[in-house]
This record gives structure tokens, C-alpha cells and sequence, in this order.
């Protein structure tokens, strides 16, 4: 089962933490700790890092959820100090991964959905309809509360990335964190997104590229189901705990 989540990284930060545009977050678990994604500066990222008491040699695998430089930014930091770790990207990229990383690490390409240990699967990945990214995956968390979702930029979508967790799993998603991509958002559109969540998850923690505005928006909207994270933020499983 999964633990716990640590935002390492974010646009926001608590006091003692630095803040950046980006994201990443450690997920301790006892089948196996997972690096999601890694913000856009190594510096910003170890910096976290230590204030969490994580080392690089405390990552047993590095998620990536689509190539954008706030997402990957940190990556040879920790293949620099952990050379060998499989790096879960997503198949189109793969390529791309493996020029960078040392010989001794190996990158995974993902396509379908896939199980990257017991208790975390990939959505495998969506469609992002850019150029670059062409694609996004996502990462399904067994806890004692329930499946969790992370997300990392949901550019295939939030509404759409949720619900095929949600297909996924078998089950009402517990939570949904990471960036909803929604800073270009309307407000209306923002609320109607917020109100669609509610089909497929009980609570929500949004971030990175949610937007201040859209972050505001969900809280007004989803009242006691919102979670506040920021970079220095603790999610503890069971019972949350911020």
C-alpha cells in the first residue's frame, strides 16, 4: 500500500520550502518509492528534497508523467546519484529519455496501462492533442482510503483523465492531486469542471498548473472534499493528513 505523498515540488510553497513552476512529488510505499515527475530545477528539487529528509537513493522508480521541462527538469540530478533506476516515460518519448540518461538506468516506455509496482499502475497514455507532448500518463495509487490519482499536467484533460481512472480502478476514486491545467480556464468553465469531478472522486487536492484563480474556484465548490497541498505538503494514508 501507499503511505504517504510529499509535493516536492510546486508553484506555491510552505515557509522553509522553495517555490517554482512545476511538479513533483515523492510517493512512499511499502511495494516501493515513486518519484513523480521532477520539476523544472534540480537545485529547487534537492533543496525539497532534503528538507523532507528523502535522499535520490530513496527512489526505487521515476514516473514521468509527459516531457515538458517543468516535469523533467530534476531528472539527471537524481540518475547523477542513482544511476541504477528504471525511468517510466511515455513510449513516444522513450527515445528522447534514453540519450540523456546514464547506461545504467533504464528507461521503460509506456503505452498501455501498466502496473509500475503492487500498488501503482499507469493510466497508460492519453492524447494531449499538442505537438509536444503528444502524449500524458497518469498514476493510480492503491491506499487504505482508496485509489489515488496523480496527475501531472492533465493536458489530454482532467475531467477525461479522472474518468478513466475511475474505469480503471472499479471504484470511486478517493483523491485526484497534481495539475488540473486550467489557468487559461473561464470561470464558468473552471465550475462546471469542478462540478464534473464530483462523479468519479471524493476529494480533490489541485495544483502547479491549476491556476491561483481555478485553485480558488475548487475550494469555493468542493468546500471540506478540498485539500490544500503545496511544495512541503505531507499526505499521509489512512486519514489524510496536511
Amino acid at each position: 500500500m501507499v503511505e504517504s505523498i510529499r509535493v516536492l515540488y510546486d508553484n506555491r510553497s510552505k515557509d522553509g520550502f522553495v517555490a517554482d513552476w512545476g511538479f513533483s512529488a515523492f510517493i512512499e510505499a511499502d511495494c516501493g518509492n515513486i518519484l513523480f515527475d521532477t520539476g523544472a530545477d534540480a537545485t529547487v528539487l534537492s533543496r525539497n528534497m532534503e528538507l523532507f529528509g528523502i535522499s535520490p537513493n530513496d527512489v526505487d522508480a521515476v514516473f514521468i508523467s509527459h516531457n515538458h521541462w517543468d516535469h523533467t527538469g530534476g531528472l539527471k540530478y537524481i540518475v547523477s546519484v542513482k544511476s541504477d533506476i528504471e525511468v517510466f516515460v511515455p513510449e513516444s518519448d522513450c527515445e528522447e529519455f534514453e540519450e540523456e540518461l546514464p547506461e545504467s538506468s533504464i528507461c521503460v516506455p509506456i503505452s498501455e496501462p501498466t502496473y509500475i509496482s503492487e500498488c501503482a499502475v499507469s493510466t497508460g497514455v492519453m492524447n494531449t492533442g499538442l505537438e509536444k507532448p503528444s502524449h500524458e500518463q497518469s498514476l493510480v495509487l492503491k491506499t487504505q482510503e482508496g485509489s489515488v490519482l496523480v496527475v501531472g499536467c492533465s493536458h489530454p484533460g482532467i475531467v477525461n483523465i479522472v474518468r478513466f481512472a475511475y474505469e480503471l480502478s472499479g471504484e470511486k476514486l478517493f483523491l485526484v492531486i497534481g495539475g488540473f491545467h486550467l489557468y487559461k480556464k473561464s470561470r464558468s468553465e473552471v465550475i462546471q469542471i469542478a462540478e464534473s469531478l464530483k462523479e468519479f472522486v471524493e476529494n480533490v487536492a489541485p495544483c502547479h498548473c491549476t491556476g491561483e484563480e481555478a485553485i480558488g474556484l475548487f475550494k469555493e465548490v468542493w468546500k471540506d472534499k478540498f485539500i490544500e497541498v503545496v511544495a512541503g505538503s505531507e499526505l499521509e494514508f489512512g486519514g489524510v493528513d496536511v
